[in-house]
């Protein structure tokens, strides 16, 4: 039996909404670029033209009919096709102003930058224009939050389809906290959001960053995005004022914003008492202490600098910022096994971070448990429970089929990237980095180090698992199964 046909004015229409909202902030970066008279202005003017252009026509496809009630097909391809075309149309100040020559690289940084990834094909990030790294860093902080839920709370001009929307942009298992309407929920979380980053320039200008540079973090930071304005990151600074803020925020922008917002509203007892996020801070607190006695004991770091450095280092990969204070490549194989499984499990649900999610991985734990008891008691029913409520059986069966998916990616990715030349390692690292929206270049010498030397083809594949992650997996791949195009 079939369908209706795909609302595909109503999809252009998302679509040329999304590309109007990204050239005034295209404008916004020209406006940097002049002050700084860099050389990429007259780049930036093309392409918010051109952006703005593309937009209008876009969005007036529709008329000025009132907007069709749509159904999920058009919720899913209206997203992907938004953050692919945000990604496309971003990465024209980066092309047309010269500095980054190839389109490839351009793509590719420009969707590291909006999938809040932070892998950069960059070798010499501190000779690039001064409007670019801040463009760059602007599509990480547009990024974190949601270019769709972003797009709702200024331009509540969907009708019926925001809540498709936006259940197709932000997936995970903790809507039920936070229900009152689409479009007053995503000025809510996006107030939360522009409030953090304010406070947080505020903090970092009061260190060695200047106002330029802490806006750039800020923006990067909360986003958990992890670009910085400097090719050393946040070593360039070497300050233990600038990695514990950065650290703290770091923690904020990977914990379920509606959370945040329940702390906010005084209802500290939903905040505390949340089952994920108290497997989070713990994990957090376990891994950074234990590396921090190994690398005193065994690496001979002395006290102070091993838990500075080993806390931040397990924040900004469990987060997925990826920002690094040191090589920690060099910390042996041992980081890396362990480095990977933080980046797989990463951050909480509702958050800016990515990843398989903590939530995700404590249900799979208790599912497995659960089932051990279920051998033993055939006849009893023993859910799953979260917060001390039962999880319906549908959902962990979802999840299930979620991690499934997900590792399965991992390793056919690792395979296809060690087929365009990469070393074993390289390609496990580049796949869970870039799957898991973490950007940090595990398997390389340098954990910091460019794409630039990998194949073009292999930085289009890094590209769609950057999308891929960062709409976690079902909004992208369901479009490339035959029962979606049925009428």
């Amino acid at each position: 039996m079939h369908g209706p046909g795909l609302q595909w004015k109503f999809i252009l229409r998302v679509i040329g909404i999304i590309l109007i909202l990204e050239s005034l902030f295209m404008f916004i970066s020209a406006g940097i670029a002049y002050y700084y008279q860099g050389g990429d202005l007259n780049g930036f003017l093309w392409s918010a033209a051109i952006t703005l252009l593309c937009g209008l026509a876009l969005s007036l496809s529709l008329g000025f009919r009132k907007v069709p009630i749509i159904g999920k097909r058009e919720g899913y391809l209206s997203v992907a096709l938004s953050w692919i075309s945000f990604a496309l149309f971003g990465s024209l100040p980066f092309y047309l102003s010269g500095e980054i020559p190839s389109f490839t690289d351009a793509f590719f940084e420009s969707m590291s930058g909006i999938t809040t990834t932070g892998a950069t094909i960059l070798t010499h990030v501190d000779f690039i224009s001064n409007g670019l790294l801040f463009w760059r860093s602007l599509m990480q902080w547009l990024g974190g939050m949601g270019i769709i839920l972003f797009s709702l709370a200024l331009m509540p001009l969907l009708g019926g389809g925001a809540a498709q929307l936006f259940d197709a942009e932000s997936t995970g298992l903790t809507h039920d906290k936070f229900r009152p309407r689409v479009t007053q929920m995503a000025k809510r979380l996006w107030a939360i959001y522009l409030i953090l980053t304010l406070l947080l320039i505020f903090l970092l200008s009061l260190s060695d960053m200047n106002g330029y540079d802490a806006v750039c973090h800020a923006f990067t930071t909360i986003s958990t995005g992890g670009f910085s304005t400097h090719q050393a990151g946040i070593a360039y600074w070497n300050s233990m004022y600038i990695e514990s803020i950065l650290l703290v925020f770091m923690i904020i922008g990977a914990i379920n914003f509606s959370l945040l917002y329940f702390l906010i509203n005084g209802q500290f007892r939903k905040f505390f008492r949340d089952e994920e996020l108290r497997w989070f801070l713990a994990i957090i607190l376990f891994v950074g202490v234990s590396a921090g006695v190994d690398l005193f004991i065994n690496k001979d770091y002395p006290l102070l600098l091993s838990f500075r450095t080993s806390v931040f280092q397990v924040v900004s990969i469990i987060t997925t910022t990826g920002f690094s204070t040191c090589n920690y490549s060099l910390w042996g194989p041992f980081y890396l096994f362990l480095f990977i499984l933080l980046m797989i499990v990463c951050g909480c649900a509702g958050s800016t971070s990515g990843g398989l999610k903590t939530v995700r991985a404590v249900v799979l734990i208790k599912n497995t448990f659960c089932e051990f008891k279920r051998l033993i008691h055939p006849r009893a029913i023993i859910p799953v429970r979260l917060n001390g409520s039962a999880i319906a059986f549908g959902t962990v069966q979802r999840l299930l089929a979620f991690a499934f998916l997900y590792i399965g990616i991992l390793f056919v990715s690792w395979g296809i990237l060690t087929l365009t030349g990469m070393p074993l390692e390289r390609a496990l690292g580049s796949a869970v980095s870039a799957l898991g929206n973490v950007g940090s270049s595990l398997g390389s010498a340098d954990s910091s180090a460019s794409y630039t030397d990998i194949t073009a083809f292999a930085k289009w594949y890094l590209s769609f698992l950057m999308v891929a992650g960062r709409l976690e997996i079902f909004t992208l791949l369901i479009l490339f199964t035959p029962d979606f195009w049925k009428r």
